[in-house]
């Protein structure tokens, strides 16, 4: 094994988890390591410099150290590897014990300049041994101390760091004390485009559709502009809108502005949503979106994505209320298609008749009306901030039946006792409640019908907020040619819509 007593071929080891202090920055760490090379008569032949590299990260691993411990050409270039400190190596004891253990038996030695540590010595493996242990409690030290760093962060409603939610871009406070959240001009026109799309009863896959031909970037190829000082909407990015995508960013707390943490919002201690900035939808909005979701959701389930229904979404079982799942088969040369009630409310019902049964009755009922759509009016601010409230206690309740300590159960028990306060002072003014209105947009039904393809016209359905309820009872036998059961069926056409 190389000794540091005699002439040796040094390794620097320089390492920086952020360039801020002086005291461990990257000129400081080798000027260290050469002063200690040269008293001692070796020679630095090559330097293995990892920045913003956490101490977290195995020496084998880092991106600039691991090929000098990994490639046995590089390995044979050196004797020792030297760092200002035994924690420019790793903070890990486990693994920093790997390390010393490798270096036996490869013939070489470790050396920290400013602890006088050297594994070439009994003691010296001795003191190493204590200071990796030290080390990797000072890691998880600072690990604790940075999640209660975060913690009282999001108490004080400013932006922890990492990658801002769409639509926002982080700005540091004017006192230079910590950064918060402001809206970002280009991201938000792209988060508003899509609000307004979903509103507007667009498919969520015919809108990833629309933003993939349109050039947008997602999410995260954005924020890879923001960070290379050029903040672009549209380009070349690695990935594409999918819908997941777009459910996630609608159903984000951020769009409403909220602090919030592992998907809940946070709150002061009287309940009310601590605000991080200024929201991009209103609440009014934001509970339209999550009931088109919801909506949405709920047809999804059970339906055959490879076949389109102008039903899908729209037919519900008359006996518990459910969507009917529209399914498919093919058996000896035949295809078949069918809906289904999850709960086996009732027979498989034959698609083909049930949408020739409902373009006939729909017809004859409103063909000849004006097409009218579903619009949300909506209320005061103070019917807007009841609404709020509810849906804060409504939350905290549910909060309230998941903890267990005494100290978490006395503090959501005044967030609750104090939301419901606020709600009663609220209801004692009155307030003009939100509701959906029917609105006429030209055109009769029947003209949009015939007009409309698949997907026309179950969109058509859902816009007006049509829905069909129907049951077969075969009497608890096989539907079969000469036992089609009984139907039971009922258009349901809101009011709005047979106002003349």
């Amino acid at each position: 094994m190389a000794t540091s007593a005699n002439p040796s071929r040094v390794l620097g080891r320089l390492r920086i988890s952020r360039n801020t202090e002086e005291s461990t920055s990257i000129e400081r760490q080798q000027e260290t390591i050469q002063r200690w090379a040269d008293s001692h008569g070796h020679t630095v032949v090559a330097w293995a410099v990892d920045e913003d590299v956490s101490g977290s990260v195995d020496a084998f691993d880092a991106p600039a150290l691991g090929p000098w411990l990994t490639d046995p050409s590089q390995v044979a270039e050196w004797d020792v590897i030297a760092a200002w400190k035994l924690d420019r190596l790793g903070r890990n004891a486990i693994q920093l014990n790997k390390l010393f253990g490798w270096c036996g038996d490869q013939g070489k030695t470790l050396v920290s300049c400013s602890e006088s540590i050297d594994l070439s010595t009994w003691a010296g493996r001795m003191l190493a041994g204590v200071i990796a242990g030290l080390a990797e409690g000072e890691l998880e030290a600072i690990r604790e101390r940075t999640l209660a760093s975060r913690a009282k962060l999001r108490e004080r409603a400013r932006w922890a760091g990492g990658k801002p939610p769409f639509g926002y871009t982080a700005v540091k406070l004017p006192d230079g004390n910590g950064w918060t959240l402001e809206i970002d001009p280009l991201a938000s026109s792209v988060v508003r485009r899509i609000v307004d799309a979903v509103l507007d009863d667009t498919p969520i896959t015919a809108l990833a559709r629309q933003l993939n031909t349109e050039g947008f970037l997602t999410p995260g190829d954005y924020y890879r502009t923001v960070k290379s000082g050029e903040p672009s909407l549209t380009g070349s990015g690695g990935s594409k809108w999918a819908s997941t995508t777009l459910r996630q960013l609608l159903r984000s707390r951020a769009l409403r502005g909220h602090v919030h943490h592992k998907g809940q919002t946070v709150r002061d201690d009287s309940g009310e949503p601590l605000q991080m900035a200024e929201p991009l939808v209103t609440l009014d909005e934001w509970e339209l979106i999550q009931a088109y979701l919801d909506r949405r959701a709920e047809s999804r389930r059970g339906i055959n994505r490879a076949v389109s229904s102008p039903l899908s979404g729209v037919a519900v079982c008359l006996e518990c209320d459910r969507s009917l799942h529209h399914t498919q088969h093919t058996t000896k040369g035949h295809h078949y298609r069918y809906y289904r009630c999850a709960d086996k409310h009732t027979t498989q019902v034959p698609a083909e008749m049930l949408e020739t049964l409902v373009e006939e009755n729909f017809l004859d009922e409103v063909g000849d009306l004006e097409v009218r759509e579903r619009v949300w009016v909506p209320g005061d601010s103070r019917e807007s901030e009841i609404r709020e409230a509810v849906a804060s206690l409504d939350e905290l309740t549910k909060m309230l039946g998941r903890v267990g300590s005494s100290a978490a159960v006395q503090r959501l028990t005044d967030q609750i006792a104090a939301v419901d306060a606020r709600i009663q002072e609220l209801e004692t003014v009155p307030a003009r409640e939100a509701g959906w209105e029917y609105r006429p947009t030209g055109g009769t039904y029947r003209d949009a019908w015939e007009a409309a393809d698949t997907d026309g016209r179950r969109e058509l359905l859902l816009r007006s907020g049509i829905t069909v309820a129907v049951n077969v009872d075969t009497g608890g036998e096989r539907r079969t040619k000469t036992n089609a059961g009984a139907w039971r069926f009922d258009i349901r056409v809101p009011e709005g819509i047979l106002e003349r």
